[in-house]
């Protein structure tokens, strides 16, 4: 590693830890704000939208990148889910934070190096037992959020059309859980384990689809911008770990493993 470069990784890592706000000066080729489109119902232990407390694993990560680079950060709340990559598109943000790269949505946006290792899993709720496979999930009610990763295993796992059930968010995902109007649904892991502190009612079950990697999504073209966050994030990588162990229980972390060796 050059000098430089070693000077850089070290003065991010003392700003992304220490919390220092130093002013600098915008990297050339940056945009000065940094828009990051968010869905509402985003976990806040990943990214909150409250303006004190934990700023959540996500946000904590780009709130260092944008001081590291002398940038503003702007969030932009998105709603509906399967809206988010045509606004980034349309050029209404420049990073969709909480969203998980799958070939599909390669083939419209750019992601740099992985956040942190993802797994979907079913999940059911008591008294029901866990779902074992995806055969015994096709046979059930699932809820599905439109325009997820979520949704995408749901299908890839052959549940019929008919046994699928839309809903707006992921909050009122689990609430037609709670209600019984639906069997299971299919989530990321961490969330799952989140959403578990909150609801502890929540089953796991078996793991569905490939091992795979939540991101930050770009507009393809983007090249400076990647290429910067690209380079922040691999600088980071032990930064990272502290993150993770500072806003996910040991049970979001033996998940982590646990995905990783299957």
């Amino acid at each position: 590693m050059g000098v430089r470069l070693l000077r850089a990784v070290l003065f991010a890592a003392s700003l992304l830890l220490a919390g220092v706000a130093g002013a600098r000066d915008a990297t050339p080729g940056l945009p000065p704000t940094l828009r990051v489109l968010v869905a509402t119902d985003e976990m806040p232990e990943m990214f909150s939208f409250e303006t004190s407390g934990p700023p959540g694993f996500e946000r904590e990560l780009l709130d260092g990148f944008c001081r590291v680079h002398g940038l503003q950060l702007e969030v932009v709340p998105v709603q509906d889910f399967d809206r988010i990559i045509p606004m980034l598109l349309r050029g209404e943000g420049d990073v969709i934070a909480g969203i998980v790269d799958t070939p599909a949505r390669r083939e419209k946006i750019a992601f740099p190096t992985e956040v942190f290792p993802l797994r979907h899993m079913a999940v059911s709720r008591q008294p029901r037992g866990p779902v074992r496979d995806a055969e015994q999930l096709r046979a059930l009610r699932v809820g599905v959020i439109p325009g997820t990763s979520w949704e995408s295993v749901v299908v890839e796992s052959g549940v019929p059309t008919g046994n699928r059930v839309p809903y707006r968010d992921a909050d009122a995902l689990l609430q037609g859980l709670r209600d019984g109007q639906i069997d299971a649904v299919v989530m990321a892991l961490l969330d799952y384990s989140l959403a578990r502190k909150r609801d502890p009612g929540l089953v796991a079950g078996a793991f569905l689809g490939p091992t795979t990697s939540a991101a930050f999504g770009l507009r393809k073209g983007e090249d400076r911008l990647a290429e910067t966050l690209n380079g922040y994030l691999h600088g980071m990588r032990q930064a990272r770990h502290h993150l993770m162990f500072k806003y996910l229980d040991e049970e979001s972390l033996s998940l982590i493993a646990l995905a990783r060796r299957e």
